[in-house]
């Protein structure tokens, strides 16, 4: 199995994983440049374009509620002994920017959430013999957002708005691997632990004090696997858990009001992702596939979630010399229908959207 092959598959995993994946996921939490040969560095960017639109019991339409974001994320990855590699990576893994509209829909017009997270993570692998190997690091994360309620759906909450402020708590991730070079076989699993944030936070009901939240950033895990089927193609696929439901917001003024409320509903999510990479030339190499995220079966949704489920698909392509990598890639994104509602009669109906991402990847070996 050519290097080249090999290489696609640990970057077309990660891609056709990231846009509108599980609940605020957005990286996918990849660690594919831990598996470089030699010394690397990379960079990657994205840009995603959603299209979700609803309408409300009223018969008012929501407008464009889910907003255009980007995405990027840097990698560096050294040999230290012939045995153990260390890694330095950078990204945003999860994310959400939600919005509608004042001059739409009146029962949820105001409405809004915008989550940011940023996560520097420093990985060792160590090597014990030519198939099996481990993997280990802390992560340090950063966090903030806020949340705000607007339209009549909300009742007493109408105009409800609080802000998260940054926060920093560590975490850390262990894994294991298993290759075989000689099929192109590699099965990688990798547990990412929850992270417990204490975060700063201002309720416009309370303008003059600053309470604490507790929250919790889901933990998570990825199975990785690909093999050769010829000595030019490589199947790949993936599996990622992550525990949605312990992602939980309830701060004071807002708990007080709704009897423990919580801003958030999510649940467990599990993405599936298989496709096949080619090489077509002793430069150029290309990928193709399809991932998947199962439709909720609660109903209704949160205002916060106007979608349920995914069909996502994903096509890239890769030229590479002995020290440059270039990957564009091009993502479509088949988003589930559902209702919404602020109690549990469904207020508004969402049908299915859609999303568009383009992104590229750089790679340099030294």
């Amino acid at each position: 199995m050519t290097h080249t092959t090999k290489a696609l598959a640990g970057v077309a995993t990660a891609l056709a994983a990231c846009a509108h994946a599980g609940g605020l996921d957005r990286s996918g939490q990849g660690l594919d440049a831990l598996f470089e040969k030699g010394g690397y560095v990379s960079v990657d960017t994205y840009r995603s374009s959603p299209s979700v639109q609803g309408t409300d019991a009223l018969g008012q339409a929501t407008g464009q509620v889910a907003k255009d974001y980007g995405q990027w994320g840097f990698a560096f990855k050294q040999d230290l002994t012939p045995q153990t590699s260390a890694l330095l990576m950078l990204t945003r893994p999860f994310g959400l920017d939600i919005s509608y509209d004042t001059d739409g829909s009146r029962l949820f017009g105001g409405t809004q959430a915008r989550v940011r997270t940023q996560e520097l993570t420093g990985a060792l692998r160590y090597r014990w013999d030519e198939h099996w190997a481990v993997h280990g690091g802390l992560r340090m994360q950063r966090s903030e957002g806020n949340v705000a309620f607007g339209g009549l759906a909300f009742g007493a909450l109408n105009g409800y708005r609080v802000d998260f402020k940054p926060s920093s708590e560590p975490g850390y991730l262990l894994g294991m691997s298993y290759e075989r070079p000689d099929m192109g076989l590699r099965i990688t699993g990798t547990y990412y632990s929850a992270i417990k944030h204490q975060v700063r936070t201002a309720e416009n009901v309370l303008p003059a004090a600053m309470t604490t939240t507790s929250s919790t950033s889901p933990q998570s895990f990825n199975l990785d696997v690909q093999t050769g089927i010829t000595p030019s193609t490589l199947l790949f696929g993936q599996i990622r858990w992550t525990n949605w439901a312990q992602f939980k917001l309830s701060p004071q003024a807002f708990a007080a009001a709704t009897g423990g409320g919580n801003l958030t509903d999510l649940e467990d999510s599990t993405t599936y992702t298989l496709g096949l990479g080619q090489k077509l030339s002793s430069q150029w190499s290309a990928f193709a596939a399809v991932a998947y995220d199962p439709k909720s079966d609660k109903t209704p949704l949160s205002p916060l979630r106007p979608s349920s489920g995914r069909l996502g698909y994903t096509l890239g392509l890769s030229y590479q010399t002995t020290q440059f990598k270039v990957t564009p890639w091009l993502s479509y994104q088949r988003l589930g229908s559902t209702d919404i509602s602020s109690t549990q009669t469904p207020m508004a109906h969402f049908s299915g959207g859609s999303a568009t991402a383009f992104g590229v990847k750089l790679g340099y070996r030294f």
